[in-house]
């Protein structure tokens, strides 16, 4: 039996701050499996990232590659529109990551590069000071809402939450206990230090922000999470490639198959022949649009012929083979107009298709982005 003031080895504290078990993060909580957060934090991003991305929102509507969880900031593409600040009432909030699918759920950016760090702490933190967004006048976007080299494009950033924050590993925790007899005690303390990862902005010049204010307080305005809504694209290629330099090797993969990314695979078929059937729709479209044309075109030219012809009582043979070819041009203008028509309505409604998969999966493409052990690169066109 244990004394009062005695403690296990290690103290009170490190037992409560204890890693847990990784055997239960299947691959579930993988990058691989688990598609896109729509709001990710970005305080684990490195200061020069995220540096890139305040600045690049500073002159628009901020495009970049998203998947899983990497994201890569697009310094040559930019979506139209812009950005416009609304305070809020002062807020503060704690997010606590004590597994790995809290870890992928809330930091995928760079949830690679944490587990080693959380499975060591047991906890990572992020405390943060809410003062107000940067929301974009757009929200749906397709490839023609974009300007400059926009080929790797898959989301448009259109909120950024502001304030300041601090990100630390360890729980913190304070133990206390003991035996006290007048003025002789025995007794014992353990604490649990953190370790501050990362942090941006004061809190305490967060203390003068109101909901009136038309921009952000000087030093509360370090970004803490970001919005994002998926590109629509109609035509699409199939190559991927990937690269990492996290820990000192590369590697690339060759082409793959066409059409979005999701986690199902049912969904990616669906969304396949959504893409298909808009394509299909389009080119038929096309094709009706040529055959009324010609078929227009060769109607005026043997009814010029007939009208020629019109004051002449005998009908001669080339008379009456104009009036069969002209029937049969009428004929094909027509159809030409019906086949249009359809594939205009077949293109319209496999967007619309689409459009609704891609909503159901926000990973819908390719992307890229900055873990804390490095830089990883993934793409899929």
């Amino acid at each position: 039996m244990l004394a009062p003031g005695c403690n296990k080895p290690g103290g009170a504290a490190q037992q409560l701050t204890q890693a847990p078990t990784m055997e239960s993060a299947t691959g579930e909580a993988k990058c691989g499996v688990r598609s896109s957060s729509a709001k990710p934090l970005v305080v684990e991003w490195p200061a020069a990232e995220r540096a890139a991305l305040e600045a690049r929102a500073s002159r628009g509507l901020v495009a970049v590659r998203y998947q899983g969880c990497e994201m890569e900031v697009l310094t040559t593409c930019t979506a139209n529109g812009t950005y416009e600040y609304v305070g809020l009432t002062q807020k503060r909030e704690g997010v606590k990551i004590t597994n790995a699918d809290d870890l992928y759920a809330q930091l995928p950016v760079g949830a690679a590069g944490l587990e080693a760090k959380l499975e060591r702490s047991g906890q990572l933190n992020v405390d943060m000071t809410i003062v107000g967004r940067r929301e974009a006048d757009a929200h749906e976007f397709t490839e023609q809402s974009l300007d400059g080299r926009c080929d790797e494009a898959t989301h448009v950033i259109t909120g950024l939450t502001v304030g300041a924050f601090e990100f630390y590993s360890g729980a913190a925790a304070e133990i206390g206990g003991g035996v006290k007899a007048g003025n002789v005690g025995v007794g014992a303390s353990s604490s649990s230090s953190k370790e501050l990862l990362k942090s941006d902005g004061d809190s305490a010049a967060c203390s003068v922000a109101s909901s009136s204010d038309e921009v952000a307080p000087e030093g509360c305005g370090a970004l803490l999470r970001v919005e994002v809504v998926p590109i629509d694209k109609i035509f699409g290629g199939g190559n991927t490639a990937t690269a990492s330099n996290g820990g000192g090797g590369s590697s690339n993969s060759g082409p793959s198959d066409t059409g979005p990314v999701s986690a199902d695979p049912k969904l990616d078929k669906k969304m396949r022949n959504a893409k298909l059937m808009a394509t299909g729709g389009y080119l038929g479209a096309l094709a009706g649009v040529g055959m009324a044309v010609y078929g227009a075109a060769f109607y005026a030219k043997r009814r010029d012929l007939l009208e020629a012809e019109a004051g002449t009582t005998m009908v001669s043979d080339d008379r009456q083979s104009n009036i069969t070819k002209a029937r049969t041009a009428q004929i094909v203008a027509w159809t030409g107009a019906g086949v249009g028509v359809l594939g205009i309505g077949v293109a319209i409604l496999g967007q619309v298709r689409l459009k609704k998969l891609q909503n159901r999966n926000v990973a819908v493409s390719p992307l890229v982005g900055p873990a804390m052990a490095g830089v990883g690169v993934q793409g899929r066109f």
